[in-house]
């Protein structure tokens, strides 16, 4: 398949899509007709008032996708929705759901996430939900050291990465108190990430193993917001969303390879305050990953990781954000010249998957969001560079809305730097990328 036919598949669809968006809404009359018929009217109330049924559909074309295919011009079509119901006798839910097809034009197979469906109350002042949600901790832009919730499917073909997130089942408790709350969370569902993993030799093959007690995995935080300086302290109990290695079985030509997802402990905090026109973050997290003196070369090591940042906004429509990262991983040794080739191999691709390739690692990242015509037009730049290998990932994006339901989104993923880095293994899914979205 050509990247002509790739394309023409993508167009007919943002086509299709288009013509949608320029007619009436289910329920409105069109112009120069009698008015709609109540039932239309009352379909489209009983949607859009008491079930809160909202989303868009999506027509894309990605260069390449993320999964070291080596195949070129990806047709994506998907469908977002969520519904937030009318309050029950205090009871309030919500439903976010998508349906994606990543590769049309070769006949892929659509896959449905649940992503979140959620009830919560209140009471007094206790607040409860449960049910599959998103949980997201940390105040630092997009990079936050504190959040072990998070689980990603990185290898989803979407223009804005916060839609790769995953839901997990969780009971989160709430107590508020002035400025303050305590939020206690339980997490017993297990959701394994999508990880990319370049190709490893001949004959090696990888699967995910299923950690042990999913059910042991917990959190509690302590929150100011709301006066002076934001702030919070955590503590996590979690299984960690970055994967270990382990051989699971070996023979004279090929070998299994597991991905072994371990728990550990992190404990947190974070803080935000302005200052005058800046706004100033920070945030750090000490992570345990029970890798004593480092003496499993296919496992992480301890580490400390730490962002600070600042950032404005200027006119009302500029806003520039920079941040400077630092890492420090603990007990890193050097590969073992003895030891077998094939555990050398995967030691040096954990610490590239796990970002552990030195003892000190610093890095910065930047983001220019820019918003004009009436915020109608969109143009963002975003990027992160590790300064140990000079490896980076930039995100150029520009989003216009042409109409209330309709915008179009152009952009792409850059990857540069050595192969052995952490972003520089990504250089042959650099990508650009074009979708057209229309609202219901």
């Amino acid at each position: 398949m050509t990247y002509s036919r790739h394309a023409l598949w993508t167009v007919s669809l943002g086509l299709a899509l288009v013509s949608l968006a320029v007619r009436p809404a289910v329920g409105d009359p069109a112009p120069g007709s009698q008015e709609a018929k109540p039932g239309s009217e009352s379909e489209r109330s009983v949607m859009k008032d008491v079930l809160g049924l909202s989303g868009s559909v999506r027509a894309d074309y990605f260069s390449k996708d993320k999964s070291f295919s080596g195949r070129a011009g990806y047709a994506v079509g998907s469908i977002w929705a969520n519904a937030t119901a009318q309050e029950v006798a205090g009871i309030r839910t919500y439903f976010d759901a998508r349906l994606q097809g990543q590769d049309l034009t070769r006949g892929s197979r659509v896959s449905a996430d649940l992503r979140e469906a959620y009830a919560q109350t209140a009471i007094g002042e206790f607040d409860l939900r449960v049910g599959r949600q998103i949980t997201v901790w940390g105040r630092a832009d997009k990079v936050n050291p504190t959040d072990a919730w998070s689980t990603r499917d990185y290898t989803l073909l979407v223009p804005n990465d916060e839609d790769q997130r995953l839901g997990v089942a969780s009971l989160q408790g709430t107590w508020n108190h002035g400025a303050y709350r305590i939020i206690g969370l339980w997490q017993p569902e297990w959701r394994s990430p999508v990880v990319p993993i370049p190709p490893l030799p001949p004959g090696v093959s990888l699967r995910n193993v299923t950690p042990a007690d999913p059910a042991g995995q917990f959190g509690i935080k302590l929150d100011h917001s709301g006066e002076g300086v934001d702030w919070s302290l955590s503590y996590s109990h979690s299984i960690s969303r970055t994967p270990d290695f382990a051989i699971v079985s070996q023979g004279s030509h090929d070998a299994s390879v597991g991905l072994l997802y371990r728990h550990v402990e992190v404990i947190g905090a974070d803080a935000a305050i302005p200052v005058g026109q800046y706004g100033l973050r920070a945030e750090i997290a000490y992570t345990n990953t029970g890798n004593r003196d480092g003496y499993d070369p296919l496992a992480q090591n301890n580490n400390v990781f730490a962002v600070l940042g600042a950032e404005r906004t200027f006119g009302g429509e500029l806003n520039i954000n920079a941040q400077y990262l630092y890492r420090r991983t603990f007990d890193l040794h050097a590969a073992d010249p003895l030891a077998d080739p094939g555990v050398r191999l995967l030691a040096l691709e954990e610490r590239l998957l796990s970002n552990q390739i030195a003892t000190n690692m610093h890095g910065a990242s930047l983001r220019i969001n820019y918003k004009a015509w009436n915020e109608t037009l969109e143009m963002e730049l975003a990027g992160v560079v590790w300064l140990k290998n000079g490896d980076s990932a930039i995100r150029p994006k520009v989003t216009y809305a042409f109409t209330d339901r309709l915008k179009g989104i152009l952009g792409g993923d850059i990857y540069r730097g050595p192969a052995q880095s952490f972003f520089g293994r990504f250089n042959p899914t650099s990508a650009a990328y074009a979708e057209l979205q229309l609202g219901f």
